[in-house]
């Protein structure tokens, strides 16, 4: 601000007399002044120093001839408007001119000085925020210079951090609109730096970028597109990963507030040509982020881009022409299968689009299946066709995402929902799938294959019913099949067969033939192996089947299979009497097919442990005809009486086996309130009678007596392991307050059996006061 601009404003206004002049120094007044000067100057520069703003340059104004000049110059830069306006400055301090004026002026320039006033306060109103604005450049330049000259690693850090805040606070729009240009060149040049120990500095430049576009939307066009150039004109793949990464950030930090509709397209577009170039795993994952992440905040705009702009580009992604493909195959699968499920909502609304998908699939299946049983009839020469290593993990790789896609169109994948999935659809589908995989086991062993094959077919049987015994047949026989296979793979697939298995049971159910469970529970069968699985999941897996079998509503298939399990059971008790001396027992059980086997004491445990538990399946179903009456012997009895063996020296050698029976019967009598009730019941076995209950409470009239009977001869024994002892006195207590809930209940204690419980507990007493 020059003196001549001054006063060429002032003379515009209002003649001045020509005796004084507010801008020449007065003796009077001129100390003061100077100190009102020095305090402005001191606040200003203050300011200087919070914004990091540096003085502005100053030489193009003529010199000022007294010490007055030189003041109100410094405080310009502090304050004054760039017109050289006189005005309260920022901090409401006056200017010197306004100073002087006030105590100088005269009455006859009276209409001067009104004038002057609202000129002032004129500017003033146009120019308030003009110091802050430019106080807030300077600070951008600043920062931004310090960025790309700094040396010190922390230092720069640090200050990359305070541009990070510099571009959160909305208020700085306009700043940054201006020094867009200048932002990207520097936060592009630190992207590119190379030296590793930058790279939390490049994450920060990566902050940056995504809040500056998503803080900056309205110039969200301009930043999308030179973010996507420069990662077309990029050749290092960390540094488009960076930019790709940013990109994902913009639209994280937009969220849901739809602020880049309008570039959508443009986005969309870019992340296609993204995906067609892709040569690295890393870009893969992060450019499917970006697009999922669209797919979730712009769903409207995405379901027009579904087929075209990404589940077209399926095969890319999934690395049929990946270079990296063997290096990264599971990586870079689940990740992908992943990304499929997420965008169920998709598949279910062109679901005719999703069924042509899944045929396309299908077909790339036969394809490489009929290029495998090529190789096994020796025509493999043919260049054309690809060698095994090539066309099995293709070939599980579309399983898989078959599979995922099925799953994610969900319910609708079902013939009752109608068109276009059909019954014969989905029976048309099942067969391929099993063919397919058949021949692939029948060429080369690949578990990834059988286990993707797997998981396909129980993905297939959820949504379908297996109506005709042919398909019945070709599910079991596909079934058995894969059991076979088990000895020689690993958990993963042992727990897509068990499951498989567990599926076909359910699904099938009273439609399955006895002789499934004969195959299934016969001594050679893989299930009955991996019940000793070093796998907790595999063991749980082993028992789900038990469970699926052992809840079967077919009386002559359930009645096989319990037959079995017990077999082996009289098997395994027989194994553990034989090392002892004791002559076998419970003939009643034995089946033939086990009768020639020899279990190791230690087998021999496992395998009465895990077959209690799964008798629980049937001992624990309330009111169940079928436990408590169809079964021979029922569950009951064989606990209470079949394997009262266990109590006797087995119970000295092998007290788990003795607390697995006893815990069992507990686990069933509890289930049915100890049998209380039933045993006051006077009603006459009938099976016609149409009632389950009466039915039942007849079957099972006399089995409190008995509980009380075992409960006294079991606590009167001294020989009785602690465990065991304490689950009878818990069991014997909870029978013995059941008891005095009604008077309903007085005549059981006149029973000789309570007459025997009690001495039980007597002798129980005495043990626990031995001197």
């Amino acid at each position: 601000m020059s003196r001549k601009t001054l006063g060429s404003r002032l003379s515009s206004a209002h003649k001045l007399q020509r005796n004084w002049n507010d801008w020449q120094p007065r003796g009077d007044s001129l100390s003061a002044s100077q100190d009102g000067v020095k305090s402005s100057v001191s606040r200003d520069r203050g300011s200087e120093v919070l914004f990091d703003v540096q003085p502005s340059d100053q030489s193009g104004t003529p010199p000022l001839h007294n010490d007055a000049f030189t003041a109100a110059d410094v405080l310009e830069e502090g304050g004054y408007d760039a017109d050289g306006g006189l005005y309260e400055n920022t901090y409401g301090r006056k200017s010197l001119g306004q100073e002087l004026r006030t105590n100088d002026v005269t009455t006859d320039i009276t209409t001067f000085q009104h004038g002057n006033r609202a000129l002032a306060t004129k500017d003033m109103r146009k120019s308030q925020d003009r110091p802050l604005a430019h106080s807030e450049e300077s600070r951008l330049a600043n920062l931004l210079r310090r960025i790309s000259r700094e040396d010190d690693r922390e230092r720069r850090l640090a200050t990359m951090k305070q541009m990070r805040e510099f571009i959160v606070h909305s208020e700085n729009k306009v700043v940054l609109v201006k020094q867009l240009d200048s932002i990207l060149s520097t936060l592009n040049d630190i992207l590119n730096e190379s030296s590793k120990l930058l790279q939390e500095l490049r994450q920060e430049a990566v902050c940056c970028l995504g809040l500056l576009c998503a803080g900056l939307s309205y110039e969200a066009e301009r930043i999308f597109k030179w973010m996507f150039l420069k990662f077309s004109v990029s050749t290092k793949d960390e540094v488009k990963l960076l930019y790709l990464v940013a990109v994902y950030r913009a639209l994280e930090t937009a969220g849901e507030k739809k602020a880049f509709s309008a570039v959508m397209q443009l986005v969309m577009s870019s992340l296609q040509s993204i995906l067609e170039n892709l040569d690295t795993p890393e870009l893969l994952c992060q450019s499917v982020k970006c697009i999922l992440l669209v797919a979730r905040c712009y769903p409207h705009i995405f379901s027009t881009n579904f087929r075209v702009k990404y589940v077209n580009k399926l095969f890319v992604l999934y690395g049929f022409h990946f270079p990296f493909w063997e290096m990264t195959c599971f990586t870079c699968l689940n990740l992908f299968l992943g990304w499929l499920q997420s965008l169920e909502q998709f598949w279910v609304a062109d679901l005719a689009f999703s069924t042509t998908l899944l045929g396309q699939f299908l077909e790339d299946m036969e394809a490489y299946a009929e290029d495998l049983s090529h190789v096994v009839s020796g025509e493999s020469g043919d260049e054309d066709i690809p060698p095994p290593t090539v066309s099995l993990p293709k070939l599980a790789a579309l399983l898989r995402v078959f599979s995922t896609v099925v799953h994610s169109i969900g319910e609708r994948f079902n013939p009752i929902r109608g068109p276009p999935i059909t019954e014969a659809y989905v029976t048309d589908v099942l067969n391929r799938v099993l063919a397919c995989v058949t021949t692939a086991k029948q060429v080369f062993f690949s578990e990834a294959v059988l286990t993707a094959g797997n998981e396909c077919v129980c993905v297939l049987l959820v949504s379908m019913d297996l109506g005709s015994q042919l398909q019945i047949d070709a599910v079991i026989s596909y079934g058995l099949d894969q059991l076979d296979s088990c000895q020689c793979c690993g958990p993963e697939y042992s727990m897509s067969v068990l499951t498989l298995l567990m599926l076909i049971v359910d699904q099938i159910n009273t439609k399955i033939p006895a002789t499934f469970v004969e195959k299934l529970l016969a001594p050679n069968s893989q299930l009955l192996e991996l019940r000793f699985h070093r796998e907790r999941e595999v063991m749980a897996a082993a028992h789900g089947v038990y469970h699926a079998v052992l809840s079967l509503k077919n009386i002559p298939t359930l009645e096989a299979a319990y037959k079995l399990v017990l077999g082996e059971m009289g098997c395994a008790l027989n194994s553990l009497l034989s090392p002892l001396g004791l002559p076998a027992a419970c003939p009643n059980i034995q089946h033939p097919v086990f009768s020639q086997l020899q279990f190791s004491p230690e087998r021999a445990e496992l395998i009465l442990i895990f077959n209690l538990s799964a008798l629980t399946t049937i001992g624990n179903t309330k009111n169940s005809l079928i436990g408590m009456w169809a079964l021979s012997p029922t569950v009951f009895a064989l606990l209470s009486q079949n394997l009262v063996v266990v109590h006797s020296d087995l119970a000295v050698h092998h007290p788990a086996v003795q607390y697995a029976v006893l815990y069992t019967l507990y686990s069933h009598c509890t289930r049915h309130d100890h049998f209380i009730s039933s045993s006051l019941s006077s009603s006459s076995p009938s099976l016609f009678d149409g009632a389950v209950i009466s039915t039942v409470t007849t079957a099972t009239k006399r089995h409190f007596s008995t509980l009380l009977n075992l409960l006294g001869m079991l606590l009167s024994k001294d020989n009785l392991n602690p465990e065991a002892r304490r689950l009878l006195l818990t069991w014997s207590l909870e029978v013995s307050l059941m008891m005095k809930k009604s008077e309903t209940y007085s005549p059981l204690f006149s029973l000789p059996s309570f007459l025997k419980f009690c001495k039980g507990h007597v002798t129980v007493y005495r043990f626990c006061h031995l001197p």
